[in-house]
């Protein structure tokens, strides 16, 4: 008695590459200009803050300890949150790229909270704008559509 040969293998389902649209990798180029942006904002900021709020504590008299802490303190309250919302944001870039929604609704929101915290929420503003609305014109809306989880 002759064998047969193996059956082939059949996959139930075949997964489909769809390719990212444009729009969406030329959104994520622009917030990381977004993040680009609002880190050299708060750098900028640092030296000017630095400088008011050391002048501002020498004016009490209190040792140079409490001064170097108080103006620490200062900074890390002043332009902590902006440091802080730029490093979540480069954080959800990646699940952003992949097509996960909850990272664009996620992005939005902190791009809003940026421009809010930030020391020149102009040009952390324009930024935002120019990578918010790519991220929610039709082309893009249909690369997010399909991916919930």
């Amino acid at each position: 008695m002759t064998a047969l040969p193996p059956r082939p293998v059949q996959q139930k389902f075949t997964l489909v590459r769809v390719p990212r649209p444009r729009l969406v990798t030329v959104s994520v180029y622009l917030w990381l200009v977004v993040v680009i942006v609002e880190l050299v904002v708060v750098a900028v900021a640092f030296g000017d803050v630095r400088a008011e709020l050391t002048a501002e504590v020498a004016t009490r008299a209190v040792d140079q300890s409490t001064q170097d802490k108080v103006v620490l303190a200062g900074l890390g309250v002043l332009l902590g949150p902006g440091v802080l919302v730029s490093l979540v944001q480069l954080a959800v870039l990646r699940p952003y790229r992949v097509g996960r929604n909850w990272a664009r609704i996620l992005l939005a929101v902190l791009g809003i909270v940026g421009a809010v915290v930030s020391p020149t929420p102009l040009a952390v503003g324009i930024a935002v704008a120019a990578a918010g609305v790519l991220m929610f014109l039709p082309r893009s809306n249909g690369w997010f559509a399909g991916r919930r989880a």
